[in-house]
């Protein structure tokens, strides 16, 4: 009998390693798998070359030989804008934008970097800045005026599926904030980002605005839970953050209704609506839009209009 127990006991054991095994293999099966191809300008590396002023007085490998490599780095840093750096990344065949690409669709939790599903390629179409005016203050002696320049970058890219067909592709404008300058009758101060900081803050922007992208066409984003004004979405951290803005397409009617995230963890996030909107066409599996913060739709109207009696 116990030779008899011990043979049914091993016999359960290899079926559940078994068992385990297949969900393991099926869940492998299952991950979604995208392959960041080609990075790619949209004209020569070097038309985005852009120093502060003609050129540089001394190149840093000259300045690090009398002043040292801190002081030569610090000296190339503060006279280099951020083009500089596009120039660099794009005559490495961007790789530090793929590697950034890479990491933000990793993050989203439902896709797996790699070969063997889809392919996303990418291309740099528009790289242009604007530096801060110099204004005059408007009148009297506390009077002020601000300006600032930013920092503007357009990508196109294409999701193609195994079989080289396209199902997916636009274009995404990214602005960064990169000084700004304030004048008054007294005084005139201006700030400005390192040129490494721009690039890098800009790398993220792009990537994650493709990751949402891409992330959002396979697998839209949607209500999961509603309650009173406020909703839970199936996503979170890092595609949505608080503050972000999101448009809930109804159940019934037409249009949508702008809400706001409140909270965001890594599975998901509570949005809170935006304004004095009925809420009641707002469903479980109602898709949601994400809406970049840079984009004209972020200024679209919160409010329904009313008629007065």
């Amino acid at each position: 009998m116990k030779a008899f127990l011990a043979r049914l006991a091993f016999a359960l054991g290899l079926l559940g390693g078994l068992f385990a095994l297949t969900a393991t293999s099926a869940s492998a099966q299952g991950e979604t798998r995208v392959r960041v191809g080609t990075i790619t300008a949209g004209q020569s590396c070097t038309t985005w070359r852009n120093y502060e002023g003609s050129r540089l007085t001394y190149s840093e490998a000259e300045y690090a030989r009398w002043w040292g490599a801190a002081a030569a780095r610090r000296y190339y840093l503060s006279h280099t804008t951020w083009r500089s750096w596009v120039v660099k990344d794009c005559q490495d065949n961007f790789t530090s934008l793929r590697d950034t690409v890479e990491a933000s669709l990793a993050s989203t939790g439902r896709l797996t970097v790699g070969r063997g599903g889809y392919t996303l390629d990418i291309r740099i179409s528009n790289i242009s800045s604007t530096p801060p005016a110099t204004r005059q203050p408007v009148r009297g002696d506390a009077s002020y005026r601000t300006s600032w320049g930013t920092a503007l970058v357009t990508a196109d890219y294409i999701l193609r599926d195994r079989n080289g067909d396209s199902v997916d592709g636009g274009a995404i404008t990214k602005r960064i904030e990169m000084s700004r300058t304030i004048d008054t009758n007294r005084m005139s101060v201006s700030v400005s980002e390192p040129g490494a900081a721009v690039y890098n803050l800009m790398q993220n922007e792009v990537a994650l605005a493709i990751a949402r992208e891409v992330t959002f066409t396979i697998e839209p984003a949607r209500v999961i839970a509603a309650e009173g004004d406020r909703i839970e979405i199936n996503y979170g951290r890092p595609l949505v953050e608080l503050g972000d803005r999101l448009d809930v397409k109804k159940t019934r009617g037409i249009g949508s209704i702008r809400y706001r995230v409140v909270s965001a963890s890594d599975n998901d996030a509570v949005a809170e609506v935006d304004g004095d909107n009925d809420t009641s066409d707002i469903e479980p599996g109602n898709l949601v839009t994400f809406i970049e913060k840079d984009s004209d739709a972020a200024n679209a109207r919160r409010f329904q209009r009313r008629r007065l009696p």
